[in-house]
């Protein structure tokens, strides 16, 4: 006789939603196979959780399968070219649990993902996981990535997974900061943001030092992207350096003019012309910094649709208030005049 798991006797939680975020999943029977042993191992523990899968349109055809055997997968569908960090706010836009993991597919395969969800939980931190050992080469490549970081203000280490766990609320915060896509990714050098460094067990194998070049170069771009407001301040003061230089040039081209009795044939028109250049280079630049950077300032942060369906939608609030036996207020309230009006029709 088959003897019953001691885990199916195991109580399930029920005050905590979770949900699971894949920003690029491949479409492939590897990915399929973490995808559903992910959903079982926290069905295991969590009543209530979820599976967010964010994919191109073309790939949509191969998704359906999993979301009709898999129960809770929400499928969201973009655009073909949709950038990986955008991807990833996308999912964490979507998500409504109370943990939230936005996972790498062939990170999470070793990744033990219910001590990362409770480290991150317990911590009432952001969950990063490392490798622990780094190789000499991939840390050489990493220093360039974590100086431009650390002056635009997030803890970049490109050796650290790509999943991260936090809270709902830390998630909140994150969502609104000026770039979210970086954020998600990097969280920001704050203190209302704490970090919790969770070690792996073991580090991803197919991972190499050049196998994210192309995802790395458009991180050292989208940072360089960021850091326009610091280049822009630089710029502006170097320019008004330039302008006062400018001006005390001139003023000395004056002085020699009015104590000098003698000046050498050309002298006064070569001078003047460099006095000339610096002032107008010096004020002409300032005036298109800060123009750039009143701009910027003005500039809000685009909100604007960027999913273009959602294949299966599922009511998982209905599903936690018929789980436990939760009545809504407005439900009553309408039941309530129901009654009412059948009284007075009596």
């Amino acid at each position: 006789m088959h003897e019953p798991s001691p885990k199916s006797f195991t109580k399930q939680r029920e005050d905590c939603v979770v949900s699971v975020c894949f920003a690029t999943p491949p479409d492939n029977d590897e990915a399929f196979k973490t995808i559903r042993e992910i959903a079982g191992r926290l069905d295991e523990v969590y009543r209530f959780r979820e599976v967010i899968l964010v994919v191109e349109d073309h790939q949509k055809d191969a998704f359906l399968p999993l979301v009709e055997e898999v129960a809770d997968v929400r499928l969201f569908v973009v655009r073909k070219g949709t950038e990986y960090y955008e991807r990833r706010v996308i999912a964490a836009e979507e998500a409504i649990g109370d943990l939230v993991l936005i996972a790498q597919e062939d990170e999470a395969a070793h990744l033990d993902v219910l001590a990362f969800l409770d480290h991150a939980e317990k911590s009432t931190a952001i969950a990063l996981a490392n490798r622990g050992a780094r190789r000499p080469l991939k840390a050489l490549m990493s220093w360039p990535f974590i100086a431009l970081g650390r002056l635009a203000g997030f803890t970049v280490n490109p050796s650290d997974f790509q999943s991260i766990a936090l809270p709902r609320t830390l998630l909140n915060q994150i969502l609104s900061h000026d770039e979210p896509r970086l954020a998600l990714r990097y969280p920001p050098r704050d203190p209302r943001l704490p970090i919790a460094p969770f070690k792996a067990a073991k580090g991803v194998s197919s991972r190499s030092a050049f196998k994210d070049v192309g995802r790395r170069m458009q991180l050292l771009q989208t940072l360089l992207v960021y850091l326009t407001p610091i280049i822009l301040s630089i710029v502006a003061i170097s320019s008004s350096l330039l302008t006062l230089v400018g001006l005390a040039y001139a003023a000395w081209i004056v002085g020699a003019v009015l104590v000098v009795e003698s000046l050498a044939p050309g002298w006064f028109t070569t001078n003047t012309m460099l006095a000339v250049s610096a002032i107008f280079m010096g004020v002409s630049t300032l005036g298109l910094s800060l123009g750039l950077q009143h701009l910027l300032r003005q500039q809000a942060r685009d909100r604007g649709e960027r999913v273009c369906e959602e294949v299966n939608r599922i009511d998982l609030f209905g599903k936690v208030a018929d789980d436990l036996n939760v009545e809504l207020e407005s439900e009553i309230w309408s039941r309530t005049s129901a009654t009412d009006q059948n009284r007075e029709g009596d």
